[in-house]
């Protein structure tokens, strides 16, 4: 059996900066915690920054997984709205329901969001983003953009694609 968890905050909450007057950041430690506890690497670094390289109206739905056939994953829409001003993603990742502590981990990520809109729980919160029949997905403004779903499985650290 399988629990899910969804969330909708900025995409800066996956970063943390120590000095405020520096440009130098982290992976936040809650969502350190979240790849420790379900032993997933996600390349938080190159999605924020490829985030914010990217114009706005793209964005793709990036999945890892610890192994593959894996119940366990991290999900990150990187969909960039234009018209939304504080960069929202929707993220969220799916553990054994046997696992008290990641509920006690995901809660505290969110509660700790500067930027959170959305907080769900429950064995099929994460059903409608994962659904491979939906992708390509398009979004229209100004141009049509096809957003899809990318795959990715944890091989010794560094995630591998899985298109």
């Amino acid at each position: 059996m399988k629990y899910e968890f969804n969330i909708t905050a900025s995409i800066s909450e996956l970063v943390w900066y120590p000095d405020e007057w520096s440009d130098e950041y982290k992976v936040h430690p809650n969502f350190q915690a979240v790849m420790k506890r379900l032993g997933i690497t996600v390349p938080v670094r190159n999605i924020y920054e490829r985030y914010f390289d990217s114009p706005v109206n793209s964005g793709h739905v990036l999945v890892y997984h610890e192994v593959e056939d894996s119940v366990s994953c991290i999900v990150l829409d990187t969909y960039r709205d234009p018209l939304d001003q504080l960069d929202m993603i929707q993220l969220g990742w799916r553990s054994h329901s046997s696992d008290y502590e990641i509920r006690r981990i995901s809660r505290k990520f969110y509660d700790e969001c500067e930027f959170a809109v959305r907080y769900q729980e429950g064995q099929s919160v994460l059903y409608e983003l994962l659904r491979e029949d939906r992708y390509p997905r398009q979004f229209r403004y100004d141009t049509v953009f096809e957003q899809k779903m990318k795959r990715y499985v944890n091989f010794a650290g560094s995630p591998t694609s899985k298109e």
